[in-house]
């Protein structure tokens, strides 16, 4: 597939990165020199120094024949100029990345008219639902659904010894025979086999019917919930949109420290009975003691400052917070949150980065989740096999070390495999991989349909 991406910042990087290690012919267009040389020294990729919304730069970079055009520069009007040159140069598919979608609101299908992208992401939104869906979870660090969400995969922290940490994992009992695929412990990640054994503080992803993730949840030491109390740190876009949708939730109560007072008397009006806007900063120990930050559930910084979230959040942690969750737009952050003991960090600029992932398979991959900063994906793919059978048996399929198979959805059924496990042609297969497994997939699942513009793009980016 041929993709020109215009901007090489973060989210460039990190497609360009991924997208030509799958094989792809992807071009980046960026004005910085320096971003530029770096890409020609470390990936396979044509990178030009120019104009992302010059049309002759745009043509250089094989944007009239590309099937997708990725416009996803830090500045929203040059994505949005860019798209509109892309698409009129004859991009096949288009996808703009915009921050701020507030000038659009009621006017979303003139703008995809007359821009001509087909697909619209905003990193506020990206980055407020996989808050919520956090919060919405409980206690799960993570949370990624499949099968119509009767398979989820979900990223826990063992918090306490347990039967969970007394013994191997070929040796525990778990709730209806979860897999546990990876293990994050301090620095390491590494793809979970039978003679591992969890330590507290590990950070788990395991892959399962929710039911029996729930059950999973309370061996790993999370405490049942009643009331939750959320504290939000910043009343910007995120902040007030988080505010707005958990304060509707039944049971969640919701206070904003918002350290600017004219920002926090505009945004007090607009919310209900169950959200509390002070004016205060969250980075002040005494000011968060008297606001009881203990009996905090979740603790969520969103201010528009990465030091000021981190310094927060870690400041909640120690102070007794259920849970922390900071917003960092350095993507480069991420890789420190857990030595300071931040449960959840959220780049929306990665967030947009991996949606736009999910664009670039084909229909017969219908999710992906790239998770552990990319060191691992999850995908849902229809099996199909390149010597014409039917059906195999999971042992019998020849899958690389590093490729656990979650689950098998045949039908209504969702089984959880074992070596014994039929696979039929036509299922559903939850498979969690490391990256460099991927063309090997392919072929050993028929996956010659695995790569591509999804033919439902269209229709999906109409409901975005």
């Amino acid at each position: 597939m041929d993709i020109v991406i215009v901007g090489a910042g973060e989210v460039g990087q990190y497609l360009a990165d991924i997208l030509a290690r799958e094989g792809h012919r992807v071009s980046v267009v960026d004005p910085d020199n320096h971003k530029i040389g770096r890409l020609q020294e470390t990936l396979d990729v044509q990178a030009l120094e120019g104009d992302g919304t010059r049309p002759d730069v745009l043509a250089s970079a094989g944007a009239g024949h590309c099937d997708l055009f990725v416009a996803v520069t830090n500045d929203d009007h040059v994505n949005m100029l860019a798209a509109l040159m892309g698409r009129n140069l004859g991009a096949r598919r288009v996808i703009v990345r915009l921050r701020d979608t507030s000038r659009l609101e009621g006017y979303h299908f003139f703008h995809k008219r007359a821009v001509g992208y087909d697909v619209l992401l905003s990193t506020d939104e990206l980055a407020t639902e996989e808050i919520l869906s956090t919060v919405r979870e409980h206690h799960a660090l993570e949370v990624e659904s499949f099968a119509s969400g009767r398979v989820q995969l979900r990223r826990l922290r063992i918090r306490q010894k347990s039967e969970l940490t007394a013994d191997t994992l070929a040796n525990l009992d778990l709730p209806g025979g979860l897999l546990i695929a990876a293990i994050a412990r301090r620095e390491e990640f590494f793809v979970a086999s039978g003679s591992d054994r969890l330590e507290v503080d590990d950070q788990v992803y395991v892959i399962g019917r929710s039911a029996d993730l729930d059950q999973f949840e309370a061996l790993s030491g999370a405490p049942r919930l009643g009331r939750r109390s959320v504290m939000i740190m910043g009343g910007g876009r995120i902040g007030s949109r988080l505010a707005e949708s958990l304060g509707s939730m039944p049971g969640v109560s919701v206070r904003i420290l918002e350290r600017d007072p004219e920002r926090a008397k505009n945004i007090a009006g607009t919310f209900g009975n169950n959200v509390m806007v002070l004016v205060g900063d969250a980075t002040d120990i005494d000011l968060l003691n008297e606001e009881r930050i203990s009996e905090v559930n979740t603790f969520i910084a969103t201010s528009a400052d990465d030091e000021d979230n981190i310094i927060a959040c870690h400041l909640a942690s120690t102070l007794g917070v259920g849970r922390t969750v900071a917003v960092l737009d350095k993507a480069a952050y991420r890789k420190v949150f857990d030595s300071l003991h931040i449960d959840k960090a959220i780049s929306p600029r990665l967030l947009c980065a991996k949606r736009i992932l999910r664009f670039v398979r084909s229909d017969a991959v219908s999710s992906i989740a790239v998770i552990a900063e990319g060191r691992a994906e999850v995908l849902e793919i229809e099996a199909g096999f390149t010597d014409g059978k039917t059906e195999r048996k999971v042992k019998g399929l020849g899958l690389p070390r590093g490729v656990i198979i979650g689950a098998v959805v045949h039908g209504e059924d969702v089984v959880i495999p074992r070596g014994d496990t039929v696979v039929h042609s036509g299922d559903r297969l939850i498979l969690f991989t490391l990256p460099e497994h991927l063309e090997e997939l392919n072929h050993i699942l028929g996956a010659s349909r695995t790569f591509g513009v999804p033919a439902a793009a269209e229709s999906q980016a109409d409901a975005t």
